[in-house]
């Protein structure tokens, strides 16, 4: 009985032994998987932050590449502004130059006259001049000739400075011609690298990031097409707004808006909220409901109130003193371009139209209705 009870616990200790056995080596298992894991997820977010930051690079180079086209369209306008001028500066000068030419020929024949009526003395004052320049300037001239004599040599010599003053603008057009010209350079040259790196990056982007890559072009072209209706518009409505300005612009919200100020994006860098939005964020925007209602910062003129696939619903007005508001991604807008409007006037309601990463008024303020002219908001208004 004694061996019997012996065997079954021999038995059962051998028994105990294997299972203990299974179980540390199932625990094992258990924590090299956890590594496994922990070193795949590790892995993962390093290819997702590479991607990120490639696709990040990429769209800084993109907004890169627009600055440089709108600086390059700036300074071309501007050359091309200053060769009209020039042209008609080098007209003015022959005019002015041929009416020198025949003022001075009609002084010379009147003091030759002068001369062969027997006043010797006018002979002797031209002759101690080094020029005839000098001679009309000294101060004898005054008592020797007529009153006539003086106009005459007075017209020549009003009109002498003005062919000397239209030289010096001359040159001081083609001066800034040269600069104008040689910042064209540089910026093309500038836009070549970075259009050359920007498509070396795009050539070596994955599947994925190209998938991504390509729904980001679309979004450029959609904001690209949206700022020349803005140009358009702008240069259409240029002088049509005179209007006072304040120094001050208005909260485009009212406190009663649940979120009225609260700012879910600060104008300058951040993290990319959504593929195809920037990290150099040229606004602010703050997170309001969809249908909040959004009113005009300040006094001004509606440049254009329209739709893009990028911004969604957005409306641009002019204030003086060149500054603009912007105002994106919105549900609805309540004023049409060509439109005045005063502060605080409703001009639109909020929402999340365009490729916009949840409801909000996206706002921009601008010192030119051009791209790249963007200032923080938050230093022209009481926030």
């Amino acid at each position: 009985m004694k061996k019997r009870i012996v065997c079954i616990l021999l038995t059962f200790i051998l028994l105990l032994s294997a299972i203990g056995s299974s179980i540390a080596v199932t625990q094992n298992d258990i924590n090299k998987t956890k590594d496994k894991l922990n070193q795949a997820t590790k892995q993962q977010k390093a290819v997702k932050a590479e991607k990120d930051t490639v696709l990040n690079e990429i769209s800084d180079l993109e907004d890169s590449i627009s600055e440089y086209q709108t600086e390059l369209e700036e300074l071309n306008s501007k050359i091309k502004s200053l060769q009209t001028k020039i042209n008609e500066k080098g007209k003015e000068i022959k005019e002015l130059q041929a009416e020198f030419d025949e003022l001075q020929e009609l002084l010379t024949s009147r003091l030759v006259a002068i001369y062969e009526e027997g006043q010797v003395s006018f002979l002797d004052v031209l002759l101690s001049a080094e020029s005839i320049w000098d001679y009309i300037s000294m101060p004898s001239r005054i008592k020797e000739l007529t009153e006539a004599d003086n106009a005459e040599m007075e017209k020549v010599e009003t009109q002498r400075k003005a062919v000397e003053k239209a030289q010096k603008e001359l040159e001081e057009q083609n001066t800034e011609l040269k600069q104008a010209q040689k910042s064209a350079q540089t910026k093309q040259q500038q836009l070549k690298v970075v259009k050359a790196t920007k498509e070396t990056k795009v050539a070596n982007l994955t599947a994925e990031q190209k998938k991504l890559q390509s729904q980001i072009k679309k979004y450029n072209d959609e904001i690209d097409k949206m700022e020349r209706e803005i140009a358009a518009a702008a240069s259409g409505s240029a002088g049509q707004y005179q209007g006072s300005f304040s120094g001050v612009l208005s909260w485009p919200l009212s406190k009663s808006s649940r979120n009225y100020n609260y700012i879910t994006s600060y104008f300058g860098n951040r993290d990319i909220p959504v593929a195809g939005a920037t990290s150099d964020h040229r606004a602010i925007d703050i997170g309001v409901y969809a249908g909040t209602p959004v009113y005009s910062a300040g006094d001004g003129y509606v440049v254009v109130a329209s739709y893009n696939g990028a911004r969604g619903y957005y409306v641009m007005i002019k204030h003086a003193d060149n500054l603009y508001t912007l105002y994106q991604h919105l549900s609805s807008y309540s004023v049409k371009q060509g439109q005045t409007v005063k502060r605080g006037q409703l001009i639109a309601h909020s929402g999340n139209t365009g490729v916009s990463s949840g409801p909000h008024l996206h706002l921009e303020v601008r010192t030119s209705p051009y791209y790249g002219s963007e200032v923080n908001p938050l230093n022209y208004m009481h926030w």
